[in-house]
């Protein structure tokens, strides 16, 4: 009986851990953004990148996730991604699932986040940053971890 309980009261532990240390997305506004993605050609690399653009400047992909990001690391939800019709994806063009996000601590905006908040089993978030940003130090939250693309060597 002592060893039933005691796993009873591990499980109840893991489950209330789960829940309160997931990462709270913040919600989508009225006036959010419309998104299409966009593309940019490199002339480094002669590489096409998907791009967004916010705020007159254009971002195109930088990394992923390194550990695990948190509510307080993100600022406000911007607006949502959607595709155009000459986009290969078939994507509806009513769903706002796909997020774009502000970081919390990044007051000159030089990320953004790309987060699908639908039910996959492996949503992790994508971070674009501006391509003014290129060859300036500029501070990169810990959580983001650089991938290999050409652009940003």
């Amino acid at each position: 009986m002592k060893n039933r309980l005691l796993v009873i009261g591990i499980i109840i532990v893991l489950v209330l851990t789960i829940v309160f240390t997931r990462t709270k997305y913040p919600d989508l506004k009225e006036n959010a953004i419309s998104f299409t993605m966009g593309e940019y050609k490199s002339d480094i690399d002669d590489t096409v990148y998907g791009s967004l653009n916010y705020n007159n400047r254009t971002y195109i992909p930088y990394g992923t996730l390194k550990g695990q990001i948190k509510t307080k690391d993100i600022k406000t939800c911007i607006g949502y991604i959607v595709q155009d019709e000459n986009s290969s994806s078939t994507t509806n063009l009513n769903d706002k699932d796909t997020r774009v996000y502000t970081l919390a601590n990044d007051k000159n905006e030089n990320f953004l986040m790309v987060y699908y908040i639908g039910t996959t089993l492996m949503n992790q978030p994508d971070f674009y940053r501006a391509l003014d940003t290129k060859d300036k130090k500029i501070e990169v939250p810990n959580f983001i971890d650089k991938e290999d693309y050409g652009y940003w060597e």
